[in-house]
């Protein structure tokens, strides 16, 4: 049996167009409302300006990549809620909410909510693993795909922000995860071009990506190079966390105590 990995979310998909440009050059293309900071106006007295809020930098700072243009279409197109000051553990997406810990900076916040967004429009879309009717190999192995797609999310749209002097503190990717990432790209690369040297540009980076995904990505969800933001000091992987709610889905509530009126 072949799993069916996810494939990416196009930008065609959430309205945005699908010509490539420079992050650095492109002009913001989805506007958002947003709460207003405290003060917010255009007051006289010396009146220092708001500080803007955490949703707006966020936003800001997502307007400035493609995949962070990319999420924010997501997030209109499904009207995703997002709270940005959630004061749980970890971060997440549930149920078409998205929850980012207000302990990050910006820019982690940033590139969570560039996973986040992945979760999200699967979710919305109708394409989530349905625990109830897949066998527990196949949820576990699709969870994972859509874990593996988001995170190349993230990696994308970490480039041209750490090019800018954005930090990777807190997002949950580190530069050793990209160059490892970057080396399964360019091996494959360098193997689709020698087999075919007229193979176009963009025919040999979609597959590279899909097999850098696929392969070196997703055994990070396996092998303990992560482990799920919830888990505690056990250091769950995600393959554990989506076995236990296969597991779960299939335990009976306990029976009711015995007992006379009280």
């Amino acid at each position: 049996v072949v799993q069916r990995h996810l494939e990416p979310t196009m930008p065609a998909e959430v309205g945005q167009s699908t010509e490539t440009t420079d992050p650095s050059l492109a002009e913001p293309t989805t506007t958002h409302a947003v709460e207003p900071g405290t003060g917010t106006g255009t007051g006289t007295g010396g009146t220092a300006p708001a500080t803007p809020s955490r949703q707006a930098q966020v936003y800001a700072k997502l307007n400035t990549t493609d995949t962070g243009r990319w999420a924010l279409g997501v997030i209109d197109k499904w009207k995703i809620p997002v709270d940005y000051n959630f004061a749980g553990v970890g971060s997440f997406h549930q149920a078409g909410k998205i929850f980012v810990n207000r302990s990050l900076s910006i820019d982690a916040a940033t590139l969570v909510t560039m996973h986040e967004a992945q979760h999200a429009d699967t979710f919305k879309s109708g394409r989530a693993a349905d625990v109830s009717s897949l066998p527990r190999a196949d949820y576990i192995a699709k969870k994972i795909a859509d874990e593996a797609e988001a995170v190349v999310r993230q990696i994308e749209g970490s480039v041209p922000m750490t090019a800018r002097g954005a930090s990777l503190a807190g997002s949950g990717i580190t530069q050793g995860l990209i160059d490892r990432y970057r080396a399964a790209f360019y091996a494959k690369r360098d193997q689709l071009e020698a087999a075919d040297p007229t193979m176009s540009r963009g025919e040999i980076n979609r597959l590279c990506r899909i097999h850098a995904r696929d392969t070196e990505v997703t055994s990070w969800f396996t092998d303990g190079t992560f482990v799920t933001s919830t888990g505690g000091a056990a250091n769950v992987t995600y393959s554990q966390h989506y076995g236990k709610t296969w597991d779960d889905a299939r335990t009976p509530p306990s029976p009711a105590p015995a007992g006379g009126a009280g």
